[in-house]
């Protein structure tokens, strides 16, 4: 991927992201919330969207773990801690580090 794709494809991937907070519904279960149309567009942008992710779980906690696991075919979340969005949040950024990812996923 070139320069000016990687980019255009974090533009794409800001977009979409704000898009789905704005648009998702709140109050319904999860299946709903990343059925959305902007979500499934950030599968869509595959491995280059793996580390923004990443990144917007560090800065605030939000349920991007479907798209992680689509993306990645990861699943590093123990059933202990499904549903608990801090412990889930937590595994999946050890995951990042582990994959690679941590300087763009460490907070100082």
């Amino acid at each position: 991927m070139s320069q000016s794709e990687t980019v255009l494809s974090r533009e794409t991937f800001e977009r979409l992201a704000d898009e789905w907070l704005r648009e998702r519904p709140h109050g319904v279960d999860i299946a709903q919330m990343t059925q959305r149309p902007a979500y499934q567009d950030i599968i869509d942008l595959g491995e280059p969207a793996v580390p923004w992710i990443l990144q917007r779980l560090v800065h605030k906690p939000d349920h991007w773990f479907v798209a992680l696991s689509s993306i990645t075919g990861a699943s590093p979340v123990p059933p202990a801690s499904r549903g608990r969005l801090d412990e889930m949040t937590a595994v999946w950024l050890e995951w990042g580090r582990q994959q690679g990812h941590g300087t763009l996923v460490d907070v100082d």
